[in-house]
């Protein structure tokens, strides 16, 4: 049994969700955007629309609980150790870190536009 690896998952995922939604102000952000689909608007959004962010981060944010939960009935004893469960929760894991990361990079490059 790998109990490190749910031990730290089932910490680092709720954290993780919440550096990407509420901590980052994202959601205040997205809300006063546009957003709008280059065909309806010449200045609007190649692909990211709010309802494809949407989607997203609602998906990111269930894998995350998810992932979780998961940790957590393996740590509780309800839930076997395997390779699949493991897989799951690390996969869990690398969306969301990768999510954070991606949004990190866009908020700096924003951040340091030239005036």
């Amino acid at each position: 049994m790998y109990p490190d690896l749910y031990t730290t998952c089932a910490q680092v995922l709720p954290v993780l969700m919440l550096a990407l939604l509420w901590e980052s102000r994202f959601l205040e952000r997205l809300r006063r955007q546009s957003r709008r689909p280059r065909r309806e608007d010449p200045q609007g959004v190649r692909f990211w629309t709010k309802q494809r962010v949407r989607w997203y981060s609602s998906f990111v944010a269930t894998t995350s609980v998810a992932g979780t939960a998961t940790a957590l009935l393996v740590l509780a004893g309800l839930l076997d150790d395997a390779a699949v469960v493991r897989v799951f929760v690390c996969a869990c894991t690398l969306l969301t870190l990768a999510t954070l990361l991606t949004r990190t990079l866009i908020d700096i490059a924003a951040a340091t536009l030239p005036d």
